[in-house]
């Protein structure tokens, strides 16, 4: 692999769901003709590299290669003894609801000899009236949702609190929340590198045949954390020379950010410590010296301090995630801006990662 060339394009892998639609044609993803398509994963250990650094070879077995220089010691420290891309990045069209699932921690998932599921989304599209299922309302018992988990028909969804679903808006969901994509949304998540999924209510889909997809009742008690509550989280805009950049959320598996530029403007990105993954929404942009149409995902790979450009070719935005050093990638940036510390504490919503960083180590920032 070329060193001097840190960046690989990768291509999605697009997933027909029951629950999915056509909305992902409208940010740059060519959708076979056919099934509804709910996901495109634009980068995970299968993810192909189409040309840069590895083409020809899924990100998976590039990191199997060299573990230390191509997760760089961040995205090693979250991943202990695993040699995985640190980050799964995914389009979702939820056409229909989702299922309502839980994801375990990594103490739960380490029987399951993988990472735990904390995630987050941003919205990119929504219809009028889309909502969010996000934890459940503070009255709920185990008890009363297992009870409605076994009536299988959407009951579970009567005990959740529902958010409005508007472009824009961003929300992280530790592992343990009970959660959901209701219809007519379309957002960016991005997540651990971990599939692990336990469906507690899948509002009485059934296949061609008549029959129900598998739910996980056990699984998803013991992984459900009752009094999870995630709120839409308050973006913090960092100062810039050029464009708009705002942090959307932050905590010690990942951060996300989001970058708006004018055409021909142009910011530096360094992959310090972790891999970076850009994703063009809107417009486009060349990172390094690979052209990106919306739609497209590239990897810069820690294999040196140097910056690669990413410079935008039309009007574009970009969303970019990382594992952060959670000192200099979000508390230093956010400070320099102007951000209050219970601002910038709630980019890591209920995990409480940044605010517990600034309870104990403010003095030192």
């Amino acid at each position: 692999c070329n060193v001097s060339d840190p960046v690989s394009i990768v291509s999605p892998r697009l997933d027909p769901k029951p629950w999915g639609g056509r909305e992902l044609a409208a940010f740059g993803l060519d959708l076979p003709d056919g099934n509804p398509i709910g996901e495109a994963v634009m980068t995970s250990g299968e993810a192909p590299v189409v040309s840069g650094y590895g083409a020809g070879r899924p990100l998976g077995e590039i990191v199997e290669d060299d573990p230390d220089r191509h997760l760089g010691p961040r995205a090693r420290a979250v991943l202990p003894g695993r040699p995985l891309f640190p980050l799964l990045v995914k389009l979702i069209d939820a056409g229909d609801n989702l299922s309502i699932q839980v994801h375990p921690d990594d103490a739960g998932a380490a029987a399951y000899d993988a990472p735990g599921k904390t995630e987050a989304w941003h919205v990119i599209a929504a219809r009028p009236g889309a909502r969010l299922f996000a934890g459940l309302r503070p009255t709920v018992d185990l008890d009363t949702l297992m009870a409605a988990a076994e009536a299988r028909d959407g009951s579970v969804a009567t005990l959740m609190r529902t958010i409005p679903a508007a472009v824009g808006t961003s929300i992280l969901l530790p592992a343990g929340t009970i959660h959901a994509l209701g219809a007519g949304v379309v957002v960016y998540e991005i997540q651990q590198p971990s599939d692990l999924t336990f469906r507690l209510d899948d509002w009485g889909r059934t296949d061609a045949q008549g029959r129900p997809r598998d739910l996980h009742h056990n699984e998803g008690c013991d992984a459900a954390q009752m009094g999870m509550a995630p709120e839409l989280v308050r973006p913090v805009r960092r100062r810039v020379a050029i464009g708009e950049r705002h942090l959307l959320a932050a905590c010690r598996y990942f951060m996300l950010e989001r970058i708006a530029l004018p055409a021909g403007g142009s910011v530096p990105l360094t992959a310090t410590g972790s891999p970076i993954v850009v994703t063009v929404i809107s417009g486009s942009a060349q990172l390094g010296r690979h052209p990106m149409a919306k739609g497209t995902s590239g990897v810069i790979w820690p294999v040196d301090d140097r910056a690669t450009p990413l410079r935008a070719t039309a009007p574009m935005i970009a969303l970019v995630g990382r594992v952060p050093d959670l000192v200099q990638d979000v508390v230093a940036v956010a400070r320099r801006a102007g951000a209050r510390d219970d601002e910038i504490a709630a980019l890591g919503g209920p995990l409480n990662d940044v605010a517990a960083l600034l309870a104990g180590r403010a003095r030192d920032l």
